[in-house]
């Protein structure tokens, strides 16, 4: 007699059928937030970066949860800031391993973030910031550009009547 699977014909997967955490966002998880956005990813272009970000925000406005709080993306970009200060006045061309572990410590708190509050999701995946933050690599060039285009974002969101 073969035994009882509680009615579960599929090989294991927890339950929920072979597609669980297939085209979700980030994590696999269910529940609420968008989905993972499903447009090709675009390097920042230090020409278009502004209008980039200008796109993110009025994009961010449509959705059922409106933007988040100005005080949520000034908290996100005030991690940024401070090491955007040191890496400015440095020299070198390429970011010391230090830095390079920091801006993972940044990405890690933006998931973090992400986690936490739907909106911070959104924005997360309508910005593209995981994979900006991957395509930054040893780069001081792109690590800078990264921050103008934060900065921009911060802009267009209080521009378009981000709340407090």
């Amino acid at each position: 007699m073969a035994a009882y699977n509680g009615g579960n014909n599929n090989s294991f997967s927890g339950g929920r059928g072979s597609s669980y955490g297939q085209s979700r966002g980030y994590g696999g998880r269910q529940g609420g937030g968008n989905p993972a956005p499903t447009k090709p990813h675009t390097p920042l272009d230090g020409k278009k970066y502004v209008d980039t970000a200008e796109q993110v925000i009025n994009a961010l406005k449509g959705n059922r949860g409106g933007l988040l709080t100005t005080s949520k993306i000034r908290n996100l970009l005030s991690m940024i800031s401070t090491l955007y200060d040191e890496v400015r006045r440095e020299r070198a061309e390429k970011l010391s391993d230090e830095e390079q572990s920091r801006i993972q410590y940044i990405r890690l708190h933006f998931a973090y973030e992400a986690g936490r509050d739907n909106k911070v999701k959104d924005f997360v995946n309508e910005a593209d910031i995981f994979a900006h933050i991957h395509d930054i690599g040893d780069s001081k060039e792109k690590f800078l550009l990264f921050c103008k285009y934060m900065e921009a974002l911060v802009a267009f969101h209080r521009f378009y009547g981000g709340k407090e």
